[in-house]
């Protein structure tokens, strides 16, 4: 038995990844995919009474590869949870013994293979972003980084470096806390490219908003205005002698955000988080995940300036009686 298929090493998730594995006479076998860090078993195939197989194990890959935005100061951040390692095992149906094993392949989120070195992002590299907010940037490069964040305000200038000793993805978080009065901030990733902010002032009313891309980043944005809050109310009723009783209800927040007055290529980005498999609600160091309950947006129409509305709510319903 052995494998006559094995993908590239970094091949995006959003694409098919194809295996393919022989044996000389006909019979059932089984293939599993294992996770190399954790020797877990991510998923598991069998074929009957064949001498071929092909099969992808991309859908098993997606639903297991779950991660959050970053917490913390500025500087670099653990990236495992950005990528997964695996490796896939043949052997006849019935047995323990591993007949073939494909050597493991690192797989990344997102449809597209990076270019090294480069900013992974579907957003603008001239940002604003709110005083006391924070960023992420997905860098990828097959050699150590090194980010230099500066800032400059009316009256000073300071400069600070980061290095990181990983390859593949790194990521990169500025909070805009560690450099405190500064007007701008821009981070020089070297190779891979620079992203430079405009500091502006926060809004108590603005939410800001997290989401995975379909490059495989975490992308931010605050949006200034919230038009409307609904609560959307489900009640279970019985009726008895005394009457018409409540047995349980749940409660549903919904919240009408609207984005700045932004260019089309700017609406397009943000529009991903109609679509995006995982989106949050950011508040200091938590992040709440939600549904996106919005499912078009408009980001062109000729001679008129857009915003992108969107409907949230939170993902679990709040259950009170």
């Amino acid at each position: 038995m052995q494998f006559t298929q094995i993908p590239q090493p970094y091949a995006p998730l959003g694409q098919a990844i194809r295996y393919a594995v022989e044996q000389e006479t006909a019979g059932n076998l089984d293939v599993r995919i294992v996770d190399e860090a954790s020797e877990t078993l991510v998923g598991a195939k069998r074929f009957a009474e064949t001498t071929s197989a092909a099969f992808d194990i991309a859908p098993m890959l997606r639903r297991t590869l779950q991660f959050t935005p970053t917490t913390g100061g500025t500087g670099f951040q653990p990236a495992g949870e950005r990528s997964i390692t695996v490796r896939v095992d043949a052997l006849e149906t019935g047995s323990e013994a591993v007949a073939a094993t494909a050597p493991a392949r690192t797989f990344l989120p997102g449809d597209e293979v990076p270019a090294a070195p480069c900013i992974r992002t579907t957003m603008p590299l001239e940002r604003l972003i709110p005083e006391g907010a924070a960023d992420e940037l997905t860098l990828w490069s097959d050699e150590a980084c090194a980010v230099t964040v500066s800032g400059q305000s009316a009256d000073s200038v300071t400069a600070e470096s980061y290095h990181s000793e990983g390859v593949g993805i790194q990521i990169f978080r500025l909070d805009t806390r560690d450099f405190p009065a500064c007007e701008t901030l821009t981070v020089d990733a070297g190779a891979c490219g620079v992203v430079r902010y405009t500091v502006i002032p926060a809004s108590q009313e603005a939410v800001r908003m997290a989401w995975r891309t379909h490059c495989g980043s975490i992308e931010h944005y605050s949006f200034p205005v919230v038009r409307s809050t609904t609560l959307r109310i489900a009640k279970q009723r019985a009726e008895s002698a005394d009457g018409i009783l409540v047995t349980a209800a749940e409660t549903d927040r919904e919240t009408e955000l609207v984005s700045a007055y932004e260019t089309p290529e700017v609406l397009e980005a943000l529009a991903e988080i109609i679509a995006a498999p995982q989106v949050w609600s950011i508040d200091g160091e938590a992040c709440t995940p939600v549904d996106v309950v919005t499912q078009e947006a408009v980001v062109q129409q000729r001679g008129v300036l857009r915003a992108l509305e969107l409907v949230v709510r939170p993902k679990n319903s709040v259950s009170w009686n």
